[in-house]
């Protein structure tokens, strides 16, 4: 509708955003205007999507923007939502004006009395109408089809932001390539319509020379971003290209030139541009989560970068690594969220990763994730962090999953929080919804061996062992530098008295580790003595090493000890695990390595006083 037009008493200009009655009149926003124009345009009920794709055909925007123009339209109309007479809300479909649309000619008459006042013309041939009729109606097929296939119309619900290229190949700016591409990931996965694949999924393309399309079908997402980054000094340039998988075709594609100062409002403009050209719809929520979380002193920020590239690592050195750019970050910024976040992340992992004994892990990883979310709650690693303090070093079941629920609802995206929450789950026994949550996981994050992992877990404690074995294996052919992967094979092959497999699987295990002698010994041992003397030299090694300092989980040796059938050592050991706070001690419930004494008065004790269940149906394998 190009002209003016009446609606009820009010007279409508466009062309001047001008609405007026009885000689008073008002101005209107465009985007407003816009949205009246489009109602007037479109008899009935016109859905909010119409509208939104109307007035805003290329940029996303926050679901408040099209009520805030709703309500400047019925203010200025002297309208009310509650009793609407001109525009009425239908509620989870859209709008409708509910006053006739009066065109007005050149001289602000209505088109009708311009119509009414001139001599009638002859009845139309019915054939020519109905021919015209169908001219528009095939018109409208063609155009609703266009809209509906045309790639800048279409909304992408999945997208994989692959590893920048460096331009120089220069490891020692890869963190920031690495960083750059992991932060957004994080941004863009909080988006709750947007499925995005995890870094540690997508940080396997590397190849400078990558099929995107291929990498695209293989991850399962209909649109991927690639970029190539460049630094000169503190000079940074990132180029970057978002294809459509499906046709291959450029989405979009820009130039970001920046100083390194400026590389957090970079990083920031990025994700935003990602969820505009896919066509993501963001909250208002959402889109303050983006925008507020970069507000940190730039060197801090590539601190915080450094301290991730290393965290992603998985080592003893890694770990000890990030801990210290975590550290430095807030120094140089002590209200930094993430870098306390980070510091949380580091702490929580150096019971399972760094051999490190949990009082010296654990409340450190608590006080670092509470800092975190009393500077900014909507963190879901903070959370996350603050969950596996509670789970596995409190051993409080009922604040560990409000923590981990509250991630979730944080970030629905994030892998870690449901492949945690499915093992917390599972400690408990509820094997059906821990499946659920590592599937869920996996899919977040299908190349990831540690993600991978949690399944068969969960298949372990519930006595699946034929399906963990066959996860397993799946996680080897995926990674075969992965060390717990066959760790846990080889447990899952000495309860099944599989012995030969069990020996088989821990050497590639113990060369990884760097002990390749021990492999070879623990077969000679085997084929001289039994299994069981491989067992009782495991043990012996472990309590050596805890005389020498190194940490060795107590509840490890029990279960040596409860292999062995002493019971009176296991039942010390679990004791010491106890006092120690022995992370392992959560699983204790579904632990099948301690079937042979599950049924004691004293392990019934134990799992009373950490408030696990004390019967969960797990099957139980005879023992030899």
């Amino acid at each position: 509708m190009v002209g003016d037009f009446r609606i009820g008493d009010w007279l409508v200009t466009p062309s001047l955003n001008q609405i007026s009655r009885n000689g008073t009149s008002a101005r209107v926003e465009p985007k407003a205007m816009r949205v009246l124009v489009y109602l007037a345009e479109h008899p009935g009920v016109v859905s909010k999507d119409q509208l939104i794709s109307a007035v805003w055909p290329d940029v996303f925007v926050s679901d408040d923007v099209l009520p805030g123009c709703i309500s400047a339209l019925r203010k200025t109309l002297c309208d009310h939502a509650r009793r609407p007479k001109i525009i009425e809300t239908i509620h989870k479909s859209g709008y409708r004006l509910l006053v006739r649309v009066e065109p007005m000619n050149g001289n602000g008459v209505p088109h009708t009395e311009t119509a009414n006042s001139s001599a009638p013309s002859r009845p139309r041939n019915l054939t020519v109408r109905l021919a015209v009729a169908f001219g528009v109606l095939a018109i409208a097929v063609l155009l609703i089809a266009a809209l509906v296939w045309s790639p800048s119309r279409q909304r992408y619900d999945s997208v994989a932001v692959l590893p920048f290229a460096d331009a120089a190949s220069d490891s020692d700016t890869q963190y920031l390539s690495d960083g750059i591409a992991e932060q957004v990931i994080n941004d863009l996965s909080q988006l709750s319509t947007l499925r995005v694949m995890a870094w540690t999924t997508v940080s396997r393309y590397r190849q400078p020379q990558i099929d995107v399309r291929a990498a695209g079908r293989e991850l399962g997402v209909n649109a991927v971003l690639t970029g190539r980054l460049s630094r000169d000094g503190d000079y940074v340039v990132l180029q970057t290209e978002l294809v459509d998988v499906n046709r291959g075709s450029q989405l979009w594609g820009t130039r970001y030139e920046r100083n390194i100062s400026q590389v957090p409002g970079l990083q920031q403009q990025l994700s935003q541009d990602i969820a505009s050209n896919l066509r993501v719809r963001l909250t208002g929520s959402e889109q303050e989560k983006i925008q507020r979380r970069y507000n940190a002193n730039p060197a801090a920020y590539e601190l915080y970068l450094k301290g991730r590239f290393f965290w992603d690592k998985r080592t003893k050195q890694g770990l000890d690594q990030a801990i210290e750019y975590f550290q430095q970050a807030i120094h140089a910024d002590p209200n930094y969220a993430l870098a306390y976040a980070g510091l949380a992340d580091s702490y929580a992992l150096l019971d399972d990763w760094g051999e490190t004994a949990p009082r010296d892990s654990f409340p450190k990883a608590r006080a670092a994730a509470q800092k975190a979310i009393a500077l900014d709650d909507s963190l879901a690693e903070a959370h996350v962090s603050l969950a596996i303090v509670r789970e596995a070093y409190d051993w409080d079941w009922a604040a560990a999953e409000q923590e981990f629920k509250r991630a979730i609802e944080l970030n629905p995206n994030y892998a870690t929080a449901h492949q945690w929450y499915g093992l917390y789950l599972a400690g408990l026994g509820r094997f059906s919804e821990a499946e659920a949550e590592v599937r869920r996981a996996q899919k977040l994050d299908p190349l990831s061996p540690i993600v991978n992992m949690a399944l068969p877990e969960v298949f372990t404690w519930e006595g699946r062992y034929d399906e963990a074995i066959a996860e397993y294996k799946k996680i080897i052919a995926l990674d075969p530098s992965f060390p717990g992967s066959y760790g846990n094979l080889a447990n899952l092959y000495e309860r099944k008295h599989m012995y030969s497999e069990a020996l088989d699987t821990m050497q590639p295990y113990l060369s990884l580790k760097g002990a390749t002698n021990s492999a070879a010994e623990m077969r000679r041992i085997y084929s001289t003595s039994g299994y069981t003397a491989v067992i009782r030299k495991e043990l012996e090694k472990d309590l050596q090493d805890r005389k020498q300092g190194k940490y060795r989980s107590p509840v490890g040796i029990a279960a040596s000890y409860s292999a062995l059938g002493d019971e009176r050592q296991a039942f010390q050991w679990l004791e010491r695990g106890y006092e120690e706070r022995t992370s392992s001690m959560q699983y204790l419930a579904v632990d099948a390595e301690f079937d042979s004494i599950r049924s004691s008065p004293k392990y019934q004790y134990w799992l009373g006083v950490l408030g696990l269940p004390t019967s969960v149906n797990v099957p139980q394998l005879a023992h030899h």
